[in-house]
């Protein structure tokens, strides 16, 4: 997770943005290695969970997918895909026998 970033609105309003990584042994990486997913968080929402975002730390994300789309000084045609975030909540790492894991504890190798 990148660390997200508190703004506030023109009308006073508090905004939080960050983007979380895919983490999908299926999907493809971009590029660059990673993928990542555009989160935005508006209003009571984002004042609340702002200091429950740390980085690094996994995320239930719920919310709507918005496409946002605009123009460059250069002319060229952009466009976004995030997510307007109605719930974020920490969840807690599991390991492999889905029981919660122990700080320092390791998951149990197979052979």
């Amino acid at each position: 997770m990148t660390s997200p970033r508190l703004q506030y609105r023109p009308d006073g309003s508090p905004v939080i943005q960050f983007s979380l990584e895919l983490n999908d042994s299926e999907h493809q990486p971009s590029p660059t290695g990673r993928t990542l997913i555009n989160i935005v968080a508006i209003g009571k929402l984002a004042e609340f969970k702002f200091e429950l975002l740390q980085s690094g730390q996994q995320l239930l994300v719920k919310g709507r997918l918005n496409q946002r789309c605009w123009q460059t000084p250069e002319g060229r045609k952009r466009t976004r895909i995030e997510v307007i975030a109605t719930d974020l909540q920490a969840v807690e790492e599991t390991n492999r026998m889905g029981k919660s894991k122990d700080k320092g504890e390791e998951d149990e190798k197979t052979c």
